[in-house]
């Protein structure tokens, strides 16, 4: 009968993995489960193996870097997995239905830049109340929904969560951003329609990306956690 991995063994492979740096629980669990086949492969053709012998030639074939390799790539397939279901959120409001709500809203923008004249109180307008509505977000909305785990755990998941909620303080720089656009033109208004439809669009387009950004993916990320690691969650 082929030996495996026992439970005791098992957790020396999660304490393995923390005193290699690796602290995120879900980037844990791959590692141990990686680790713990390969034990047992070598098990298959040498049983008098040792359990730290066979965790030794393991971690040996993942080089000089050890681990962080492995944590690395974990980071960029999270990033790429959410910023592509975030750019598809987009390009829902560009598609058949959604679009025409796109539509009406942009050309909305349109008159209304057509209408008041001004192009710099609009903008400014949109500005003030992409602030203040990040602002209430913050304290009325994250704090209350920030993903809640047990203490001493730690999890890759839950940091993009809050990697993508924490754009604010980017966000936070459009007044003076836009300020310093506008002084540079020299110019409060614009005459050229299709500068105002391009800015039109632009706004629309924003307003659907913040949208996504602070309330479409956390709810996603939020449901793919509790999917995973339900046991883990406050």
């Amino acid at each position: 009968m082929n030996r495996t991995i026992t439970q005791e063994e098992t957790e020396q492979l999660f304490q393995f993995c923390r005193k290699h740096y690796v602290h995120h629980y879900d980037i844990q669990i791959e590692l141990v489960d990686h680790l713990a086949s390969a034990i047992e492969e070598q098990w298959e053709q040498n049983p008098e193996l040792s359990f730290d012998e066979g965790l030794k030639n393991s971690f040996r074939k993942f080089g000089i870097y050890g681990f962080s390799k492995i944590k690395d790539q974990k980071e960029k397939e999270l990033r790429r997995k959410y910023n592509r279901m975030l750019w598809n959120f987009i390009l829902e409001y560009y598609r058949w239905p959604k679009v025409l709500t796109t539509f009406v809203c942009t050309l909305g923008l349109f008159l209304l830049f057509q209408f008041i004249g001004h192009a710099l109180w609009i903008v400014a307008s949109f500005v003030l109340f992409v602030c203040i509505s990040i602002i209430l977000y913050h304290f009325l909305i994250y704090k209350k929904s920030k993903l809640k785990v047990i203490p001493g755990k730690t999890f890759l998941l839950v940091e993009q969560l809050e990697r993508f909620t924490s754009i604010y303080l980017v966000i936070i720089q459009l007044p003076n951003l836009t300020f310093h656009a506008f002084n540079s033109a020299e110019t409060t208004s614009i005459e050229n329609n299709w500068i105002l439809i391009g800015l039109s669009f632009f706004m629309v387009a924003f307003s659907v990306l913040l949208y996504g950004q602070f309330f479409y993916l956390p709810k996603k990320i939020k449901e793919h956690f509790l999917e995973q690691f339900a046991e883990f969650a406050l």
